[in-house]
């Protein structure tokens, strides 16, 4: 008996792909901005258009992969311990990275504190790509210096 590997779908990135997607979007935001939204400039318009392009690209590569999708708001206001648990850093941390203005928090409710998802996905990514760099810059060193570290 033969067995047969399964393999990921290899996701066509062909401009006919990304064309389709993009005219999807178009689609979509053609019947919103028709209904709903009368004021918008052609450059929202345009970001719209691109941001959800990108947003049907991702989502068919994750169900193609069958993986699931869940859609959450980016301007979703965050309590500091939901914040903490996606940097996977403590609440206190946090706290000290806000009063630093590393992190900008949104008016507080009563003496709680929120932050903006946005922004704590944006700080997570400038620190991911911060803790990337100086790692390539740690495997350079170790291999000039032949310590074995590295590719």
């Amino acid at each position: 008996m033969r067995s047969t590997a399964i393999t990921k779908p290899q996701i066509n990135r062909s401009p006919a792909v990304r064309g389709a997607y993009e005219k999807s979007a178009r689609a979509v935001l053609a019947v919103v901005t028709n209904s709903k939204m009368g004021t918008t400039s052609p450059e929202e318009l345009t970001d719209m258009v691109d941001s959800l392009t990108g947003v049907i690209e991702r989502t068919t590569e994750l169900l193609l992969a069958g993986k699931q999708v869940r859609v959450i708001e980016d301007d979703e206001a965050m309590t500091t311990q939901e914040a903490a648990d996606i940097l996977n850093v403590s609440r206190p941390h946090l706290v000290k990275l806000l009063d630093m203005g590393q992190i900008p928090q949104l008016p507080k409710v009563g003496s709680h504190r929120r932050i903006a998802r946005t922004a704590v996905l944006k700080y997570k990514r400038t620190r991911n790509a911060q803790r990337e760099s100086a790692l390539k810059q740690l495997a350079a060193l170790s291999q000039r210096h032949r310590l074995g570290y590295g590719p």
